[in-house]
């Protein structure tokens, strides 16, 4: 007797009981975003507000200036295993109020850090700032509000809080930004 599944339907179906093993076993490697939080430490911290381009052009008119808190930093790999795509969210507010003022996310740490090593310098620019006419006009604001930064590490929807960092009330001017 002939089976009604056919030989194409019975190795797809294989394949697939077998591809969800292996992801499974493999998850189990995966290390948790507890395991990064714990096997990192954050270094060689600094922050500033910088020019930046706004996320929606409508946000700034043709004649002010906008500018974002960035902060940029280093990972030293504490733990015994290479770090590999590693995912950090900054979230960036407003220090009285706590109001969120912007934020930044990226994934880094492609090519993977051995352990003991330290990153190059990572840099997160908020993606919501301040707009002014110009930036004496933003530097000299009396009502400029202190801003804080707290630095997450990500991993899938997990969120683990690393460090918050005072964003330094100075504007400057880089070379290129990232």
């Amino acid at each position: 007797m002939k089976n009604p599944l056919g030989s194409e339907t019975r190795f797809l179906a294989v394949a697939l009981v077998i591809g969800f093993a292996i992801a499974f076993v493999l998850s189990m490697w995966e290390p948790s975003v507890n395991d990064i939080a714990s096997s990192i430490s954050i270094e060689e911290v600094k922050t500033m507000w910088v020019p930046w381009h706004p996320p929606a052009k409508a946000m700034v008119k043709p004649w002010e200036t906008f500018v974002a808190p960035r902060i940029i930093f280093r990972v030293r790999n504490r733990g015994k295993k290479t770090l590999r795509y590693v995912a950090f969210n900054a979230v960036f507010l407003r220090k009285r109020t706590e109001m969120k003022l912007g934020t930044a996310y990226i994934l880094t740490l492609r090519d993977g850090l051995n352990p003991g090593k330290v990153s190059e310098p990572i840099t997160m620019t908020s993606d919501g700032g301040y707009a002014g006419t110009s930036l004496k006009a933003l530097r000299e604001n009396p009502f400029w509000e202190p801003v804080i930064c707290r630095l997450y590490v990500v991993k899938g929807e997990k969120i683990k809080l690393i460090g918050t960092f005072d964003v330094e009330n100075t504007i400057e001017v880089p070379d290129q930004d990232n």
